[in-house]
């Protein structure tokens, strides 16, 4: 896979922001109507909560899909499932891009548009050591994003992604539970869902934050 394959997933889904904003507040709207005189804060969280779990159960049927050649005999040659890990790697992290631009909308953040993408990249450099950063604050969380995307920005974000990609890469690729037959599309399933829920709930934590203010858990 060529190194410019995180940069590329940030660039695809950052053309198409003024739609994602368009999609958020539709969604907010249909919200802000079916829980009428709730707070502003509710229906971000609970807006917030259903496109982590929509973006979820669509990276987690995808891997499932792309798992099952090489669970499959006679069609799981190797060059099969080196392809179907890396249209898996590259949907996944296009919709987990996609999901972090959209808890950016959610929460209604004023960042331009290069800003937002380091952001992005950061927490998902962040994404492996997600359970490390579970129990931290929120404010924590926000100091230590803003200081990776800074750093970022000031290297540029094409050899940042790059750097990144080099040590997300190895982590994602070296799936080789997608070789165990029967089990690997499940287990494939399973670890993209929970792996967009990291990011989706490590978003949603920072963007709150940055976006409306320290709000409490609900």
């Amino acid at each position: 896979m060529k190194k410019d394959w995180l940069i590329k997933a940030l660039d695809l889904t950052g053309a198409s922001l003024p739609s994602i904003h368009r999609k958020v507040a539709e969604r907010r709207l249909e919200f802000e109507l079916r829980h009428e005189g709730r707070s502003k804060e509710f229906i971000s969280h609970v807006l917030g909560s259903r496109l982590i779990r929509e973006k979820a159960l669509r990276t987690g049927g995808m891997g499932g899909i792309l798992a099952a050649p090489a669970t499959l005999p006679l069609i799981g040659a190797i060059g099969t499932i080196a392809m179907g890990v890396t249209v898996d790697l590259f949907y996944l992290m296009r919709a987990q891009v996609d999901l972090c631009y959209e808890m950016s909308a959610t929460y209604g953040t004023e960042l331009d548009e290069e800003e937002l993408k380091a952001v992005v990249l950061a927490l998902l450099g962040l994404s492996g050591s997600a359970g490390a950063l579970k129990g931290i604050a929120a404010t924590t969380l926000k100091n230590v994003v803003d200081h990776m995307s800074s750093s970022y920005l000031r290297k540029g974000l094409s050899k940042s992604a790059v750097e990144v990609a080099e040590k997300m890469g190895p982590r994602i690729l070296g799936k080789a539970y997608r070789l165990i037959p029967l089990l690997g599309i499940p287990l494939s399933a399973s670890i993209n869902m929970a792996s967009t829920m990291m990011v989706g709930n490590q978003a949603r934590k920072y963007f709150r934050t940055t976006g409306e203010g320290l709000i409490n858990e609900i």
